[in-house]
């Protein structure tokens, strides 16, 4: 079907270090990790194998799920797309970049591990991403035998005859997840952003955003007249210039959306896997087109800087980075990055990179009021490339 074995994919921008962090963290889920029992396993030696599924097969995602097709009863969906809570970190930039993907887990092969040659379900190729491995780990495909390096990602032509064979003396480790082979020349020829360093901007203005920016301020002051119980106030915090913020969660964590939303960065029983995106009764007018046309946005809020207030130097930790669109500005309202000051105008739109140290501030005479959303690192280049229209 393709004219190759193996791929190299240069294309792919990641860390290994974030990997590795990213492995070390999946494999404390002792809940999660899959081990066979009383597999038939044909000729192959799995019998030593472990894996996390990152998308499971399985209706229940809190058991562990078989990294391929092997299980066929009552629990399993048949689909492996249902999300696991390892869907953070590394993991979720994956989930969120690649289109269709499916089948995506971190799977371990011993040494002696050897998988027969055979050919996989012909609508799908596998990527895979070495976290460990060996010199005398390989691909086999007939007579030829591939070795894939860590800090590299391969696409694979799992339509041919294929296996592997660990003959080193430590575990053969990859992040490994399937595509359609529709989108086989997408994967190939689009740069995927999965590491937040490579993300090579601090601020800038971006055109690709249309909407009415007087619906936007009739937004808003709805919300002022009618969800004044929604609205959140930080109380000032000793020498820092946290004091007066407010705003409004459109789109919040909290359990009972009709309690006032806890403001951004102090949300309670927080977990890494879990976005912010139940919608609050606030999910209305302007904010529900710019939801409709953005679904994978999350934390969609709009604070209120009032004079003298700022946030304090500080990188987001979550995969994000943020877009800003300001209601109401000053001159003297400021994004600083990295130490260069910016200054974000009304009736435009704004991308953030607020994986860096970055730190606001307003030293005008207005509240500087400012909607805002998360961008998932894998969603950067899907979103500055697609034309929206609220």
């Amino acid at each position: 079907m393709f004219d190759f074995d193996i791929k190299e994919l240069p294309n792919f921008k990641f860390s290994l270090q974030e990997l590795k962090d990213y492995y070390v963290k999946v494999s404390q889920y002792n809940n999660l990790k899959w081990q066979p029992d009383s597999t038939n396993t044909l000729d192959h030696k799995v019998n030593d194998v472990y894996s996390w599924a990152i998308q499971s097969n399985l209706k229940d995602t809190t058991k562990p799920c078989p990294p391929y097709d092997i299980k066929h009863d009552s629990e399993v969906l048949g689909t492996f797309d249902n999300p696991t809570e390892l869907v953070f970190g590394f993991g979720k930039y994956i989930i969120d970049a690649i289109p269709n993907v499916r089948q995506t887990v971190i799977s371990a092969h011993p040494p002696n591990t050897v998988i027969q040659q055979h050919v996989d379900n012909t609508e799908f190729v596998k990527v895979h991403i070495p976290i460990q491995t060996n010199d005398q780990s390989y691909f086999v495909f007939g007579d030829s035998k591939y070795n894939l390096q860590e800090g590299k990602a391969y696409l694979i032509n799992t339509t041919n005859q294929h296996g592997t064979i660990n003959q080193g003396d430590t575990d053969r480790i990859h992040l490994i997840f399937k595509i359609p082979i529709d989108n086989v020349d997408e994967l190939l020829n689009t740069d995927w952003i999965l590491d937040p360093a490579q993300v090579n901007f601090d601020c800038k203005k971006i055109e690709n955003v249309k909407f009415n920016f007087d619906e936007l301020k009739e937004y808003y002051n709805d919300l002022v007249d009618n969800f004044d119980y929604l609205k959140w106030t930080m109380p000032e915090v000793p020498e820092t210039n946290l004091k007066g913020l407010y705003g409004y969660a459109i789109l919040t964590n909290c359990e009972n959306t009709d309690e006032r939303p806890l403001p951004p960065g102090m949300r309670k029983d927080k977990k890494e896997f879990d976005p912010i995106i139940k919608p609050t009764k606030m999910l209305k007018g302007f904010a529900k087109k710019l939801y409709d046309q953005i679904p994978y946005i999350e934390e969609l809020v709009i604070t209120g800087h009032p004079e003298n207030s700022g946030i304090p130097p500080h990188a987001d930790k979550d995969e994000h980075v943020r877009v800003h669109i300001p209601l109401y500005a000053n001159n003297d309202s400021h994004f600083i990055i990295n130490e260069h000051p910016y200054v974000l105008e009304s009736n435009n739109v704004y991308i953030v990179n607020t994986k860096r140290i970055h730190t606001t501030i307003n030293k005008g005479s207005t509240d500087r009021i400012h909607l805002h959303f998360k961008i998932p690192i894998g969603k950067i280049n899907i979103f500055l490339r697609t034309q929206i229209n609220v």
